[in-house]
C-alpha cells in the first residue's frame, strides 16, 4: 500500500473516531453541528493534503508527456523518425565536440544547454554549451552545417552588477516512480549495459543529478552524463526502492546514491 492510501485510511480512521466521540459525549442541539465541522474538516484535509498534491502530480507528468510528444513529432519533421537513430546520431556529434574541445584542454567536459539537443543535431545550425575545465572560458557555440562540418567557438560571459549566476533550487514535480521512467530509466539501463560491458560493477548518481564512475576506490570520479530534474534529497530513501525495484542495488550515501550491479 502506497503512502496516500496510508494516509487515506488513517484519516477515514480519525474520523471514525471523531464520529463516535461526538456521538458518545455530545447531545442535544449541539450534536449536528459538531458532525457536520468533523466532516467539513476531514473533507478539507483530504482536498488539501490528497487530492491537491495528486492533482499537481498528474498535470506535471501530463505536461512531461506533451514535451516528449512534441520532441518526437519535431524529430519526425526534421526527418528523423527513429529515435534510437537520433540518439546515435547525437552522440557520434557528442564524441566529436569532445574532440574539439579536448584539443583545448584535455580535462574538458561539458553539456548542452538546449532542451533537445536531438533535434538540433538532425537540422544542423548553431547550438551553446557549458564547458568545464577550460579555464577562463563558460561556454561554447557549436556550429554544424549541411555538408556535417563542425565546430567550436569558446565563449566568455561577463556577469553585469547586481546579477547572479545561481541556478534555482532543486525542484520534484513528478513522484520517484514516474521520474525514474521519464528521466532516468533509459538512460541508466543504456549507461548500466556499457559499464558492465567494460568491467565496472557500480555508479555514482549525485545531488545535481550528475552520473560518474570511480575507477580507482578513493580516486577522481569520472562524469558519465547527467539525469534532468534529479529529486531532492528528501526523496532518496523513495528513489532507492524506485531503483530496487528496477533490478539494481541502490545506496544512499551522504551526497549521491550508489548503484551497483
Amino acid at each position: 500500500m502506497d503512502h496516500g492510501n496510508s494516509a487515506l485510511w488513517g484519516s477515514i480512521s480519525a474520523l471514525i473516531t471523531a464520529v463516535i466521540a461526538v456521538l458518545a459525549f455530545v447531545r442535544g442541539s449541539w450534536e449536528i453541528p459538531l458532525l457536520l465541522a468533523v466532516f467539513a474538516l476531514w473533507g478539507l484535509w483530504v482536498v488539501l493534503k490528497l487530492l491537491l498534491p495528486s492533482w499537481r502530480e498528474s498535470r506535471a507528468f501530463r505536461k512531461l508527456a506533451r514535451e516528449e510528444q512534441k520532441k518526437q513529432t519535431a524529430l519526425t519533421s526534421a526527418g528523423v523518425a527513429n529515435p534510437d537513430m537520433a540518439q546515435l546520431l547525437l552522440r557520434h556529434v557528442n564524441y566529436r565536440v569532445s574532440a574539439a574541445l579536448r584539443s583545448a584542454s584535455p580535462d574538458a567536459h561539458w553539456e548542452w544547454t538546449m532542451d533537445d539537443p536531438t533535434l538540433f543535431a538532425a537540422q544542423c545550425g548553431t547550438g551553446r554549451i557549458r564547458v568545464y575545465g577550460i579555464p577562463g572560458f563558460d561556454y561554447a557555440d557549436v556550429s554544424i552545417d549541411r555538408s556535417a562540418n563542425l565546430s567550436c567557438t569558446l565563449v566568455k560571459l561577463a556577469s553585469l552588477a547586481g546579477t547572479s549566476d545561481a541556478e534555482p533550487p532543486n525542484r520534484q514535480p513528478l513522484s520517484p516512480e514516474k521520474w525514474y521512467e521519464l528521466r532516468a530509466r533509459d538512460t541508466l539501463e543504456q549507461l548500466v549495459a556499457d559499464l558492465n560491458s567494460k568491467g565496472h560493477s557500480r555508479l555514482f548518481l549525485k545531488d545535481d543529478g550528475e552520473i560518474c564512475i570511480r575507477p580507482v576506490e578513493g580516486g577522481e570520479d569520472l562524469p558519465k552524463g547527467r539525469l534532468k530534474d534529479f529529486p531532492a534529497k528528501v526523496y532518496w530513501s523513495k528513489l532507492v526502492e524506485v531503483f530496487t525495484r528496477a533490478g539494481l542495488t541502490a545506496t544512499e550515501l551522504e551526497n549521491c546514491i550508489q548503484l551497483s550491479w
